[in-house]
């Protein structure tokens, strides 16, 4: 199977940033044009039949492929096995259930580098895949990502009004003196705090306090 691509086409894939190959159904590309969407300098290219997709990868070289709902994880290690064979470094984002992120971080160590919920809007898949491929990261959804913090360093513990007090000046670097004074206690009442947090963190040292609160988005 051979897919022509026009003279125009082929000025537009010149101006584009990114090249997308989708893989399967997103509800934000189903009613758009079925031979390809262009947004923001990134052209997404739909692939209905898994046949074409040796042709399509040929024809627009695309760096990405997204894969939608309707495709099993068999399915997608199959076919992004036969892109990359194609295309060595073609990088993967997935679209999968909000609530499942066993499958995420299922992906995400296999290689994938932007996994959103399926409701995703087209905007927001650019601009992840942007943010993935010029920062070199992984991106992935707030609340899924909230999840996989939990899951790596346990779930948040909480905080009275003065031990957050406490964390924010460790945070800081200001010894047990220097916090007494701006928060006008005694140095022993700062120490009470300290043991407190040292045990709601479950941490050895001053600084893994500081270190684990910042994973867990509390300092």
């Amino acid at each position: 199977m051979k897919i022509e691509v026009s003279r125009s086409h082929a000025a537009a894939l010149d101006r584009v940033d990114f090249r997308v190959v989708l893989v399967g159904w997103w509800q934000a590309a189903a009613h758009r044009h079925p031979a390809g969407i262009q947004h923001l300098n990134v052209e997404i290219h739909p692939c209905a039949d898994s046949e074409q997709l040796a042709p399509i990868i040929h024809s627009i070289q695309p760096g990405w492929m997204l894969v939608g709902q309707k495709v099993d994880d068999t399915e997608i290690h199959r076919i992004f096995s036969r892109a990359k064979a194609i295309r060595e470094d073609m990088s993967l984002a997935i679209l999968g259930p909000r609530r499942d992120w066993r499958r995420c971080e299922r992906w995400l160590r296999r290689g994938c580098r932007v996994y959103l919920e399926d409701t995703v809007e087209l905007g927001r898949m650019i601009e992840a895949i942007r943010a993935a491929h010029s920062l070199g990261v992984n991106v992935t959804d707030r609340s899924i990502f909230q999840v996989l913090q939990e899951r790596s360093t346990g779930p948040a513990p909480h905080l009275t009004r003065r031990e957050h007090e406490v964390l924010d000046l460790l945070r800081r670097g200001l010894r047990n003196q220097d916090i007494a004074q701006a928060l006008h206690v005694t140095e022993n009442t700062v120490e009470y705090h300290v043991r407190h947090l040292l045990s709601k963190f479950g941490a050895r040292s001053r600084l893994e306090v500081v270190e684990r609160a910042s994973a867990l988005g509390l300092a």
